[in-house]
């Protein structure tokens, strides 16, 4: 019995520890410049209803030619459009500002990934990816 306590002593140890690096670590990232640029930009983004209609527009029409590739029948009028939403989107300040800084965020990630995968001797993001099987 005292073997039993002293083995669920351990585990609960380990489990600890694990839990603090893990809150720790994503204290430190939530809080990294590449990570805290990010959700500025994405607030700037959200408080723009120009580069939101933008966005809402080209999703829409997006979805719409979709639809219209599976009949063959896309129209040359939806076709300008998309070009024109396309380049207001490419010029857009605060939706570049906001895809630059998420774009280094993701680099950034990557980056926090290959040292911990370096310094457990696997691909630590590996770990957390969901399994395609069913067993």
């Amino acid at each position: 019995m005292a073997k039993e306590i002293e083995m669920t002593s351990n585990i609960a140890g380990v489990s600890i520890t694990l839990l603090e690096a893990t809150s720790s670590l994503a204290e430190n990232l939530t809080q990294s410049e590449p990570f805290l640029r990010y959700i500025a930009a994405v607030q700037r983004l959200h408080a723009d209803p120009q580069a939101m209609q933008l966005l809402s527009d080209l999703s829409a029409l997006q979805q719409k030619i979709r639809r219209q590739q599976n009949t063959g029948a896309i129209s040359q009028v939806d076709l300008t459009q998309l070009r024109a939403l396309q380049s207001a989107v490419g010029t857009n300040e605060t939706i570049q500002d906001h895809l630059m800084t998420q774009e280094l965020a993701v680099a950034f990630l990557r980056e926090v990934n290959q040292e911990i995968s370096q310094q457990l001797g696997v691909d630590f993001a590996s770990l957390a990816r969901r399994s395609s099987g069913c067993c």
